[in-house]
């Protein structure tokens, strides 16, 4: 009987760990394996889930919590899906210790018969040089903290959007890296061109790694709950009506700019920003992953859509009920400018609440 193979894909909000599983997801297709993926997050309406699925993938998800604070609900997931050849699994973006809260008790059996693949941490250009910096005009000491942890008790420390970089600035970045991580592998790779995901994927199913993810690290719990609640969450979703087709690119671009300059309004940071709109059998998608940064239409619509389902998710070191207020304007806004009626408006705002894993092994 066949056992299937985790592997946990983490890292920082904005690193492009949605990209790059669904990326490796459809090479796993391409050796005629079969793949589930595991999305993650405090509440509902997530994009992540919905733009997967969009993509023809086989995709589950766990809200409400973090995987490592409902390890009992991540065994279930895992579990339903023990049929696959591979399950990739995207933890919050904000969780650090996984080796001791989700690696080593599946080591130990915690979710069943299944083989754990080293743990690989996405880490994002731009926003590991502000961390070099020590920038806190962008984000606190605390928020480098979790950072900090997440790249140290990785078996792979993946530089993420190479496409970005020069030659120069990438070897800094690198260097960096290598010099202070030492006992993780460090790889490069761009999950929007596809570059390093075939080394990537090799280097993390190799034999020479099988005894990976089993090095605990000292986490000062005080320090990374208190920096995890520092940061604004907002989801919500709601649906949208027109009177006639409307340009939803636009509608996502625009609703998009307007939620990038509110959260540098109140001199915030942006963790990450994603739309999705899905009507009329198509969808779209849009992210940003910080103020600095251009709000990206990641998938387009291809025609003018009559109506459809909007979902918005924002991560940002803002008060969570400032974000509820300025989404609530920004939809009015988008909702005099596209001539549309909207319904069914549920949101969720909040900081997320202190980590207490269901293990540390």
């Amino acid at each position: 009987m066949k056992c299937v193979q985790l592997m946990v894909i983490g890292g920082f909000l904005g690193a492009g760990k949605t990209t790059a599983m669904m990326q490796l997801a459809e090479r796993i297709k391409a050796q005629d394996k079969t793949v589930g993926l595991i999305t993650n997050d405090q509440t509902d309406f997530l994009v992540d889930t919905q733009y997967v699925k969009s993509q023809a993938l086989d995709v589950a998800e766990l809200t409400g919590s973090c995987f490592c604070c409902n390890y009992p609900g991540f065994a279930e997931k895992v579990g339903a899906m023990a049929t696959k050849d591979f399950v990739l699994a995207e933890p919050v973006g904000s969780c650090t210790d996984l080796v001791a809260t989700i690696m080593k008790p599946s080591k130990a059996g915690k979710a069943g018969d299944i083989a754990v693949l080293p743990l690989s941490v996405l880490v994002e250009p731009a926003r590991l040089a502000q961390f070099m910096a020590k920038d806190t005009s962008v984000f606190s000491e605390g928020v480098y903290y979790i950072m900090a942890k997440q790249m140290e008790e990785a078996d792979f420390i993946v530089l993420n959007k190479i496409d970005t970089l020069d030659d120069a600035r990438k070897e800094v970045l690198l260097d960096f890296l290598k010099g202070n991580y030492p006992h993780g592998r460090v790889l490069e790779i761009s999950a929007t061109t596809g570059e390093g995901l075939k080394e990537w994927l090799s280097a993390v199913t190799g034999e020479e790694v099988q005894g990976a993810s089993t090095r605990k690290i000292a986490v000062e719990y005080q320090t990374y709950g208190d920096a995890e609640a520092e940061m604004g969450w907002l989801n919500a979703q709601v649906t949208l009506h027109g009177g006639r087709a409307f340009d939803g690119n636009r509608l996502l671009q625009t609703l998009g700019q307007i939620l990038k300059e509110s959260v540098a309004d109140h001199q915030g940071e942006i963790g990450h920003l994603k739309l999705f709109l899905e009507g009329d059998g198509d969808s779209a998608k849009l992210s940003c992953t910080s103020i600095q940064s251009m709000v990206n239409l990641d998938k387009a619509l291809t025609e003018g859509i009559s109506g459809g389902k909007l979902t918005i998710n924002l991560r940002a070191a803002v008060d969570p009920e400032i974000l509820r207020a300025e989404t609530e304007a920004a939809l009015g806004d988008i909702k005099g400018e596209f001539a549309l009626d909207t319904g069914n408006y549920l949101v969720e705002a909040f900081r997320p609440g202190f980590p207490n894993p269901t293990y540390r092994l």
